[in-house]
């Protein structure tokens, strides 16, 4: 049975609508990954374990919200590449499990008992020179707060999207101190034009919307090696080089099969997919795709991924008011 991709419905209504999962034989997986990945690896699963999966495909923090009402009844499995801190943040939606080939992962990668890296994420600048109307490339997270670039750069949500989040957190911890990180930030909201969908963000740019995009560097990859005026800049501080995260449901109605879909997008073959599509594998045995710079010359801020997870109330919560104040 060929995998069905579902979007999920936006109204609180969800809980009493929901698909029941089904019995042995299938995997429900909640997931955030961009659809080039479900495509490329959902039926390499399916064809493997003759398991078939419903996906239902969402932001981060609408799929949260849809766990939290389903708890007592959960619908899912397995929620598929998100931010690791939107699971470590909610410990008792998942159930925690050692996927096959974590003996496997490369330094850094391991970072919570609670869920399972899929990819490398990488933050990194979506830029279309064309559209900046002669004003210089910006190549640091210092530069996008400069006034001259207001309403010229795309970026998502920080409450709605797991990637933004990040991009938060990763400008906060990419300077001396997190007031001086704040600084920088409020220049740079102020010159955002948000977006409910960080798959949006690069597109945004590629079309000649915007000149700027804060993005994944996977998301703005596709947009290069399809011709489009854009290219991929690395912010000179420093950029977030951090896990997204696979987590089984506590509760899952197909509990088995959930953990075979964790370790099947844990090994090697399908790793090496994750690198053809653009994104740093999260296993030491599989190489990035050459199209990208060699991971080493990617200035990191040594992205403090629990540090970003014990605050991620406090600063989204500084977030929303500051997008008051300046948007």
């Amino acid at each position: 049975m060929p995998h069905q991709v579902r979007k999920a419905a936006l109204s609180v209504a969800f809980a009493l609508t929901a698909t029941t999962a089904l019995a042995d034989g299938s995997v429900t997986v909640y997931t955030a990954v961009p659809q080039n990945f479900i495509d490329a690896l959902v039926p390499m699963f399916e064809e493997q374990t003759g398991t078939s999966v419903d996906i239902i495909k969402a932001g981060s923090g609408e799929l949260l919200n849809r766990l939290t009402a389903e708890a007592d009844s959960p619908q899912a499995d397995v929620l598929w590449s998100v931010d690791g801190t939107v699971i470590d943040f909610n410990p008792d939606l998942f159930e925690a499990y050692e996927a096959a080939g974590s003996d496997m992962l490369a330094e850094g990668m391991d970072q919570s008992d609670m869920w399972t890296p899929f990819t490398a994420v990488v933050m990194a600048l979506i830029v279309n020179e064309g559209e900046l109307d002669g004003k210089p490339v910006p190549e640091s997270w210092e530069a996008l707060a400069d006034p001259m670039y207001d309403d010229m750069i795309s970026s998502a949500r920080a409450e709605a999207s797991g990637s933004a989040y990040i991009q938060l957190a990763t400008v906060l911890q990419a300077f001396d101190s997190e007031k001086a990180g704040w600084d920088v930030y409020e220049g740079m909201l102020s010159n955002f034009v948000l977006s409910d969908s960080s798959g949006a963000v690069p597109r945004f740019v590629n079309d000649g919307e915007l000149a700027v995009g804060v993005t994944l560097e996977d998301a703005a990859l596709r947009y290069v090696e399809g011709g489009g005026p854009v290219q991929i800049v690395y912010p000179a501080e420093g950029t977030a080089i951090a896990p997204d995260a696979m987590a089984l449901v506590k509760g899952a109605p197909n509990a088995d099969n959930a953990k075979a879909f964790i370790d099947f997008m844990l090994s090697a073959e399908a790793q090496q997919v994750v690198a053809e599509q653009g994104r740093r594998p999260v296993r030491s045995d599989v190489e990035s795709n050459p199209a990208l710079i060699p991971l080493a010359e990617v200035n990191s801020v040594g992205y403090d991924a629990q540090w970003a997870a014990d605050n991620r109330e406090r600063l989204v919560e500084a977030w929303q008011d500051m997008v008051l104040d300046v948007q």
